[in-house]
């Protein structure tokens, strides 16, 4: 996974949050040693400020941000993780329809990748913008680069390209538009459904999706 950029201002007050907490801990666990009278053994370090916050910002970052306890979350940005399934249409060769494309979001806190799948080809991700419904451009916004497969069409060459999807406020849709660099300079739409927050095989992301596989 790669990092991408955001709007959401939790990634400038998180860290503060963090490092006070840190604090408060290894303040806590002192007093409590010392309540207790326990020694810590020369070989173990004793859990340091920077110790404590490694383990909250990992905590944070794999799963905290992305709890939601009613309208209270701890995170702004937009949870989009998981699998999606749709349609991708092109201008190539005069219009084509692309059915049950597979699309994989892997994302933390701070770090995301996107990987698209066809029968065909095989897309990834090498930078990307995740941005909150705060913001007109909601949504996400990432470059790829396009690898074709085995059989493939000859003409189909490894390519870069960008796509922008924009969010729906129930987040269970991504929809949006997609062009490609020099050597294909092609546009398209694309909408995908959220199929699951697991990550599926695309035989049994199609069959919950209703498309054949």
């Amino acid at each position: 996974m790669h990092t991408y950029a955001t709007d959401a201002k939790d990634r400038e007050t998180i860290p503060l949050w963090l490092a006070a907490l840190a604090v408060a801990a290894t303040l806590f666990l002192n007093y409590l040693l010392k309540a207790l009278n326990f020694q810590v053994p020369w070989w173990i370090d004793a859990p340091s400020v920077m110790g404590f916050y490694g383990l909250l910002y990992e905590l944070f970052d794999n799963l905290l941000w992305r709890l939601r306890f009613k309208a209270i979350h701890l995170s702004e940005i937009p949870n989009i993780r998981g699998t999606w399934v749709g349609i991708v249409k092109s201008s190539y060769d005069g219009g084509t329809e692309t059915r049950g494309v597979i699309l994989y979001v892997r994302q933390t806190w701070s770090k995301l990748s996107v990987q698209a799948e066809t029968e065909t080809s095989r897309s990834f991700s090498t930078m990307a913008v995740v941005n909150t419904s705060n913001s007109p451009e909601s949504g996400l916004k990432y470059e790829y680069i396009n690898e074709p497969g085995t059989f493939s069409v000859q003409t189909m060459q490894t390519h870069r390209g960008t796509a922008n999807l924009r969010l729906t406020p129930d987040g269970a849709t991504l929809k949006g538009e997609y062009y490609t660099g020099r050597g294909r300079q092609n546009i398209g739409d694309m909408v995908f459904h959220k199929i699951s927050t697991q990550f599926l095989t695309r035989e049994t992301a199609l069959k919950q999706a209703n498309y054949p596989s």
